[in-house]
C-alpha cells in the first residue's frame, strides 16, 4: 500500500502546477527528489487526463540518480496496482517505464542519435569510446598537427611558439590548445565561437563584453569604497574620532566620485591612472582614540592598495598603449586559433575514420540533427519537430548544472519552441550548489530565469525552503554565513528570507532521565594553533587534533537520533564525516592520524587507482612482460607476490649478476637475474644461500618467460585474468587489509583490459603507453566499488562527492586552505562568453605584458572562483544533519582573532560582505569568521570559536579577545560532551562507493624526489592571497631570451644544452671517468675526447662541459679518495636501487659511492648554480639533505654496511660539501 505523505504548500505548489514553465529552486534537504517523483506520478496516474511515462523527458544528472528515480517510480506504480489491480493505466505505465526516458543529458542525445544516425552520415556501428583513448588519440593528433605546423616552417607559427612555449619544449602550447580546444566543444556553435573570440582583438575601442563587464565590476567596488569612506568621515567627525584626518578623506571622496561619474572605461581609467592620496594629516589630536585612528588608516589602506592593483594590472599604460598591445596579442590569438580549428578538425576526421564518438561528440551530433544555424538564425529539423510534438514535458534535475549546449538541446524537443507558449519545460535545482565549473556548467542560466520568473503567469518560480534534514541550528548557522556573504552584485545569487532555510523535521526533545542534560547545540569553529608546532604540517597537525576529537566523541557517548527505531543511540564511527575542499594530499593524511589512533577509516577518491599497490604490482609485471629490461619494474615486480624477493635478496641478485654476467651483454637487473638463475644448475656455487637463491631466480624468470611467450598469443584480458586470477593473487590480496576492495580494483583493471580490447588500439605496448597517457593527464580509474553500508568507518571525502549525502556529524576541516586561483594566473585564459585572453609577448623587446582583455578575464575569473567556493561551503554546511565543526589551522590565533573580530565589525556596520570586500576573500575562514565573532544579537544561530593549541586542550575565544582562563578550558572529552545533543540518523540510501587500500599500500614506487617534495611540502595560508597569485599572471614581466623554443635546427641559431640537460652530461663524464688517465688536466681533456671517440658522448653534450671542473674534482680531497678506492675496486658509479621503506617501494640512482675502511661513502654532483659562499652551500645542503638521507637509508638496506659520510660536491663552488 502507498502511504500518503504529507507535502508542504510549497511542494504542492511543484508537484501541481501546469501549463507552463516552472522553476523550483529547491535548498538543500528541501526534498525536491521526491517531489519531482511524485509530479511525474500525478502526470501519468492523473485521472481526467493522464500522460504516458514515455512521453515526458526527465533529465537526471548520472546514471544513478536516473535509476534511482525509475525505481521509486516503479514502486510508486506497483504499490497503487496493489491497490487497484484492474487498473489498465497502472499496467501501462509499468510496461512504457522500461523505455521512459528518464536518464542523462548524455544518453538522450545517444538515444536520438541511434534512431537518426543517417542524418548526420555517422556509421550504424559507432562505438562510444572512454576517456583513456580519448586522450590518446587526441594527444597522437596534436603531435601530429604540430609537426605539419613546423614543417611548414610560418613564422607566426614560430613566433606563437616562441611566445608560449614552455622552456624548451612546446608542452605549453600543447596544454593551451587543449584548453581551447576543450572550452569550445562546451559551445553549441563551435566556428562560430571561435570567430566571435577574434572579433575583440580587430576592434579599437573599449566597446566588447569583457571591457563592459570590468567597467561594472570596478564601479560596484569604488561605490562600496565611497560608503566606506562616508563612514570613514563620520568616525573622524566623533568625540574620540582623528579629525586631523578629515580633509585627507574629503580629498579622497572627491576622488572616487569622479571615478564613478566616468562616461566610459576610457575616462575611468584615465581618471584612476591620475589620481593620487593626500598625505593624512600629522597634527596631534590629543582627543582621538589610538585604535579608531589605526582602523581609519587600515580602511583607507585598503583603498590605497586597491588603486595600487588597478594602475598594476589594469591601467598600466594609456589607451594608445592598450589598443597597440591588443593589436599586436590579435596576430597571435589568430596563428592559435588557427591551430585550435585544425586540430579540431583533424581530431574530428580520425574518429569518424574509426567509428567512435565521444561523450561531447553525443551533444553536438544531436544538436546538428534538431537545429541548423542559417544567417544567424535557429532553424529547426523535421526530426526536432517531431520529437517536440511526441513529448508532452521537459523535466530538467540539477537544472543549475546545465550549460548552452544541453540548453539549445532540450529546448528544441520543447514544445514551448514548437507551439510559442510556455507550458512544457520543468526546471528543478539550487543555484547555491552550483559546484561544477571545471565541468563548464552555466549557473548563469538558472540565474537569468531566476531572476525572470514570477509567481504567477507563464513562467513561474516556486521557492522549497524548508529543510528536512538538519537541526535547527545548524540551518540557522548557515542561513547567518550566507547571508551576509552571498552578495547578489558580486556572484550573481542572493541571500534573502525568500531562500532562509527553515527547519522541517520533528526532532524529539531530550528526556533527562533517559539521556541526562541537554546541552549545547552550537556550531563550533575550532583553530588550530600551529604556533609551536616546527616540524610537522599543518595537514599532520590538523589530522592529529581531529583524531583526539573523534575519538572523544565516540568514547564519551554523545547521542544520536535513529529514526528508524526511533531511539537515541551512541554516535558510532559511520556517524561522522570528515569533508575537506579535496582529498588529494589530505585524505591520505587524516586516515593516517585516524587509524593510528585505532579509528577505521576510508577515504573517498575518484583517482588514486595506478598507485594503489595490487594495481602497481599487475603494471608492473605486464611491463616487464613487455620488456623486461625495464629496471624499475622488474625490481619491483622481483620484490612483489610474482618473486617474493626481499630487498636483500634483490641486492644479492646485483652482485652475484656484477660477477658472472656475460661480459658482451649489457649490465641490467634483467641480465643479472637470467646469469644468477643458472648458476645453481651449472654448479658454479655450493653456498646452500646462493643456490637457493639461483633457483628462486630460475623460478622466477621461467614465470615470466610464460608470461612473455602468452603474451604474443592471447588477448590483454586473459594475460591479465591469468596474472589475477590463476596465479592466486587475486586470493591473496584478498587476505590483506581492505582485501575487498583490492579485489574490486583488480576487477576494474580486468574490465579495462577487456574494453581497451575492443578499442582502436591493441597489443601490450599500447595498452601500458595508454596508462602512461592516462597518468600524464592526470585521467584515473576510479577504484572499484565495494560495499561500505555496515561498515563502522569515518569517511573522509570531498565537499563535491557529499552533494547529495547527510551525516548526523559533520566536520569541514582545511577552512584555512588558499582558493586555488592558478586558472586566473594561467597565459592563456578562456571563457565561454568571454573569449581568448592572453598576454602580449613583444618578441623583439623580449616583453610581455598582460592586455586588457586578460585584466579583464582575469579578475572574472577571481570572482567566479569565489562565487563557487561560496556555494561550496553552502553544500558542505548543510550536510549536516545534527552537529557541524569547521575547523582550520592558524599560525597565530592571537592575530586571527583580531583580524576576523575587525571584520566583523565591518561586517556588522555594512550589513552584507560588499563587493569589494567579497574580492578580498582567501579561504573559507575569511567568509566563516567575520559572522561568528559578530555580535550575537544580530545573529539567530549559535557559534562557539574556541582555539586548540594542542596539548589536549580547546580554550574558548572571548569577548576581549583573549583566550579563555583556566576554568573555561575545555578538554576533548568534555567537547564531545558539549556535543551532545537530540540527532537523528535515517538510514541512507546511497553511500559513496569506495574504500582505498591502507596506507601501507598506497604507492607501490615513490622516487626519492617525490619524497624530497613530499617532505618539503608548504600548506601555510600565506599563500592564498588572490592578489599575489593574479600579480603573477598580470603584471609587465621579461621574457627571458633563451625560453625560445622553435628547434634550432630550423631556426639556424647555435644549439645549446639545456641546464638540466647539463647536469646529465656532467653526471655522464663522472660515470666514465678513467681515474688513471684524469691525473691532470690534459688527461681530462683526453678522457672526455675518449668518450666522444666511443660513443659515450656526443660532440653537443663534450662541447657543454668545461674540462676544468672535472679537474677541480680529482683534485679535491673527494676526488682523492674515489681515485684510491677505484684502484681498490670498491667504487659503484650511477647505482639504481629500489628499497623498501615504512610500507613504500623507494626508487632513486646514487651517482658514486665507495666503500672506505669497511663503511660507506656517498657522493653526490650538484651542477646548480648558487651564491658563492656559506649562503651557497646552506642552500645546496637545504634542497637536498633529505634526498641524501634517503640514500644512505636504502644502502644500509641494500648492503648491511653503515654509510659514514654522505658529500655534496658542487661544481659551481668546486668543492665538496658534508651534508
Amino acid at each position: 500500500m502507498r502511504m500518503e505523505r504529507k507535502w508542504t504548500p510549497a511542494q504542492k505548489s511543484a508537484i501541481d502546477t501546469r501549463d507552463c514553465n516552472v522553476l523550483v529552486s529547491a535548498a538543500a534537504g528541501s526534498g525536491k527528489t521526491a517531489v519531482l517523483v511524485e509530479r511525474i506520478i500525478s502526470m501519468i496516474t492523473a485521472p481526467d487526463k493522464n500522460i504516458d511515462i514515455d512521453r515526458l523527458v526527465v533529465v537526471t544528472f548520472t546514471k544513478a540518480a536516473a535509476a534511482q528515480m525509475k525505481d521509486k517510480i516503479r514502486k510508486a506504480l506497483d504499490s497503487m496496482l496493489d491497490e487497484n489491480p484492474g487498473d489498465v493505466n497502472l499496467l501501462r505505465q509499468i510496461t512504457l517505464l522500461n523505455n521512459a526516458q528518464i536518464t542523462t543529458i548524455d544518453s538522450f542525445c545517444l538515444w536520438i542519435i541511434r534512431n537518426h544516425f543517417p542524418e548526420v552520415n555517422l556509421d550504424p556501428g559507432f562505438r562510444i569510446m572512454d576517456e583513456g583513448e580519448k586522450k590518446l588519440i587526441e594527444n597522437d593528433v596534436l603531435e601530429d598537427v604540430l609537426e605539419e605546423f613546423y614543417a611548414e616552417a610560418d613564422e607566426e607559427f614560430f613566433n606563437l611558439v616562441d611566445a608560449f612555449g614552455m622552456g624548451r619544449d612546446d608542452s605549453g602550447l600543447v596544454s593551451i590548445i587543449d584548453k581551447i580546444y576543450r572550452f569550445s566543444r562546451s559551445n553549441p556553435w563551435i566556428d562560430e565561437w571561435f570567430d566571435e573570440c577574434m572579433l575583440v582583438y580587430d576592434d579599437e575601442t573599449y566597446d566588447n563584453p569583457a571591457i563592459k563587464e570590468l567597467y561594472d565590476s570596478i564601479k560596484n567596488a569604488l561605490l562600496d569604497y565611497r560608503d566606506k569612506y562616508n563612514r570613514l568621515v563620520d568616525i573622524c567627525s566623533e568625540p574620540a574620532g582623528p579629525a586631523a584626518y578629515t580633509g585627507a578623506l574629503q580629498s579622497d571622496l572627491l576622488g572616487i566620485n569622479e571615478m564613478i561619474n566616468s562616461q566610459d572605461f576610457g575616462e575611468l581609467g584615465r581618471r584612476i591612472r591620475i589620481f593620487s592620496f593626500e598625505a593624512l594629516s600629522r597634527k596631534k589630536d590629543a582627543g582621538a582614540d589610538p585604535d579608531i585612528k589605526e582602523y581609519v588608516k587600515g580602511q583607507r589602506k585598503l583603498f590605497k592598495d586597491y588603486i595600487g592593483r588597478l594602475n598594476d594590472k589594469i591601467f598600466l599604460k594609456d589607451d594608445d598603449g592598450i589598443f597597440e598591445d591588443m593589436q599586436g596579442a590579435g596576430i597571435q590569438i589568430r596563428t592559435l586559433l588557427k591551430v585550435a580549428k585544425v586540430y579540431a578538425k583533424r581530431v574530428s576526421e580520425v574518429k569518424r575514420e574509426k567509428g567512435i564518438i565521444d561523450f561531447n561528440d553525443m551533444e553536438h551530433l544531436a544538436l546538428s540533427i534538431l537545429v541548423k544555424k542559417e544567417d544567424g538564425k535557429l532553424v529547426y529539423t523535421e526530426t526536432a519537430d517531431k520529437l517536440a510534438d511526441r513529448f508532452e514535458e521537459i523535466l530538467i534535475d540539477e537544472y543549475q548544472d546545465s550549460n548552452q549546449l544541453q540548453e539549445v538541446i532540450l529546448n528544441a524537443v520543447s514544445k514551448t519552441r514548437l507551439l510559442g507558449v510556455n507550458n512544457n519545460i520543468y526546471m528543478v535545482g539550487d543555484v547555491k550548489q552550483s559546484i561544477y565549473k571545471f565541468r563548464l556548467a552555466c549557473p548563469e542560466l538558472f540565474i537569468e530565469k531566476y531572476d525572470t520568473y514570477g509567481e504567477t503567469g507563464d513562467n513561474v518560480r516556486i521557492e522549497l525552503q524548508k529543510n528536512f534534514r538538519s537541526r535547527e541550528n545548524v540551518l540557522e548557522c548557515a542561513n547567518d554565513v550566507f547571508s551576509h556573504i552571498m552578495n547578489k552584485n558580486f556572484s550573481g545569487i542572493g541571500y534573502d528570507e525568500s531562500v532562509r532555510l527553515n527547519a522541517g523535521f520533528p526532532y524529539p526533545e531530550y528526556s533527562d532521565s533517559n539521556y541526562g542534560d541537554e546541552v549545547n547545540k552550537s556550531t563550533d569553529v575550532i583553530l588550530i594553533s600551529s604556533e609551536n608546532e616546527e616540524e610537522a604540517t599543518t595537514r599532520e597537525i590538523e589530522a592529529d587534533r581531529l583524531a583526539k576529537l573523534i575519538e572523544g566523541i565516540v568514547s564519551s557517548g554523545v547521542n544520536v537520533y535513529d529514526a528508524d527505531e526511533n531511539v537515541y543511540r551512541p554516535a558510532e564511527y559511520r556517524d561522522i564525516v570528515i569533508l575537506t575542499r579535496s582529498v588529494t594530499g589530505w585524505a591520505d593524511t587524516f586516515a593516517d592520524a585516524l587509524m593510528d589512533r585505532g579509528i577505521p577509516a576510508y577515504t573517498d577518491s575518484s583517482t588514486g587507482y595506478f598507485s594503489v599497490r595490487e594495481i602497481q604490482v599487475i603494471l608492473s609485471m605486464l611491463t616487464i612482460v613487455d620488456n623486461p629490461v625495464q629496471e624499475i619494474s622488474l625490481a619491483a615486480a622481483m620484490m612483489s607476490y610474482f618473486g617474493g624477493f626481499t630487498a636483500a635478496e634483490l641486492g644479492m641478485v646485483r652482485k652475484l649478476g656484477r660477477e658472472y654476467v656475460d661480459k658482451n651483454v649489457h649490465n641490467n637487473l634483467y641480465e643479472h637475474l637470467k646469469a644468477v638463475a643458472v648458476l645453481g644448475e651449472a654448479g658454479k656455487v655450493q653456498e646452500p644461500d646462493v643456490k637457493q637463491l639461483s633457483g628462486k631466480c630460475a623460478l622466477f624468470l621461467a614465470k615470466l618467460t610464460e608470461y612473455r611467450d602468452k603474451s604474443s598469443v592471447e588477448s590483454l584480458y586473459d594475460l591479465c585474468w591469468e596474472m589475477i586470477y590463476d596465479s592466486g593473487y587475486y586470493d591473496y590480496v584478498g587476505t590483506m587489509p581492505a582485501g575487498a576492495q583490492r579485489q574490486a580494483n583488480l576487477n576494474v583493471l580486468l574490465e579495462r583490459a577487456a574494453g581497451y580490447g575492443k578499442s582502436s588500439y591493441s597489443g601490450l605496448f599500447n595498452f601500458l603507453r595508454y596508462i602512461e597517457r592516462l597518468k600524464k593527464f592526470d585521467e584515473d580509474f576510479a577504484e572499484g566499488a565495494a560495499s561500505l553500508d555496515n561498515e563502522n568507518l569515518v569517511r573522509i571525502m570531498s565537499i563535491h562527492k557529499s552533494k547529495g549525502l547527510e551525516f548526523p556529524i559533520v566536520i569541514l576541516a582545511g577552512a584555512h586552505k588558499s582558493i586555488n586561483f592558478m586558472d586566473a594566473t594561467a597565459p592563456v585564459l578562456v571563457d565561454q562568453n568571454l573569449g581568448i585572453a592572453v598576454d602580449y609577448v613583444d618578441l623583439e623587446r623580449r616583453t610581455k605584458t598582460p592586455t586588457i582583455i586578460k585584466g579583464a578575464m582575469a579578475r572574472r575569473i577571481v570572482r567566479e572562483s569565489i562565487s563557487e567556493e561560496e556555494r561550496l561551503l553552502y553544500v558542505a554546511m548543510t550536510r549536516a544533519r545534527e552537529k557541524l565543526i569547521i575547523t582550520g589551522v592558524v599560525k597565530d590565533a592571537d592575530k586571527t582573532l583580531e583580524k576576523y573580530r575587525g571584520s566583523a565589525k565591518q561586517l556588522e556596520a555594512d550589513g552584507m560582505l560588499s563587493f569589494a570586500d567579497s574580492e578580498n576573500i582567501k579561504n573559507y575562514l575569511d567568509m566563516i569568521m567575520p559572522v561568528c565573532l559578530m555580535d550575537s544579537d544580530k545573529l539567530k544561530g549559535s557559534f562557539k570559536v574556541m582555539v586548540d593549541a594542542g596539548e589536549d586542550s580547546l580554550a574558548d575565544a572571548d569577548e576581549s579577545g583573549e583566550l579563555a582562563g583556566v576554568a573555561n578550558v575545555v578538554g576533548i572529552g568534555e567537547l564531545a560532551d558539549e556535543i551532545k545533543e537530540a540527532v537523528s540518523y535515517p538510514l541512507l540510501d546511497e553511500l559513496p562507493e569506495y574504500v582505498p587500500a591502507d596506507n601501507a599500500a598506497g604507492r607501490m614506487k615513490l622516487t626519492v624526489s617525490q619524497l624530497k617534495a613530499m617532505q618539503a611540502d608548504d600548506d601555510s595560508e600565506e599563500n592564498a592571497y588572490m592578489d599575489e597569485s593574479v600579480k603573477a599572471a598580470l603584471k609587465k614581466e621579461e621574457c627571458d631570451e633563451t625560453n625560445s623554443i622553435i628547434p634550432k635546427f630550423i631556426s639556424g641559431e647555435e644549439v645549446q644544452l639545456a641546464a638540466n640537460e647539463r647536469g646529465s652530461t656532467y653526471h655522464r663524464v663522472m660515470e666514465c671517468l678513467d681515474y688513471s688517465v684524469s691525473v691532470n688536466l690534459d688527461g681530462v681533456k683526453a678522457d672526455i675526447n675518449r668518450m666522444l671517440e666511443t660513443g659515450k658522448m656526443n660532440e653537443l653534450q663534450v662541447k657543454s662541459v668545461n674540462p676544468w671542473d672535472i679537474y677541480t674534482f680529482v683534485q679535491s680531497d673527494t676526488g682523492r679518495r674515489v681515485a684510491n678506492a677505484v684502484n681498490c675496486g670498491s667504487v659503484r658509479r650511477e647505482q639504481p636501487f629500489v628499497f623498501e621503506y615504512e610500507g613504500q617501494l623507494i626508487q632513486g640512482i646514487i651517482d658514486l659511492y665507495f666503500e672506505e675502511d669497511g663503511e660507506l661513502v656517498i657522493v653526490d654532483y650538484k651542477t646548480d648554480r648558487v651564491m658563492k659562499g656559506k649562503a651557497g652551500e646552506k642552500e645546496l645542503v637545504k634542497r637536498y639533505a633529505i634526498q641524501l638521507d634517503y640514500y644512505a637509508k636504502a644502502l644500509a638496506q641494500l648492503t648491511g654496511k653503515t654509510v659514514k659520510e654522505k658529500i655534496i660536491y658542487s661544481f659551481a663552488l668546486e668543492k665538496e660539501i658534508m651534508c
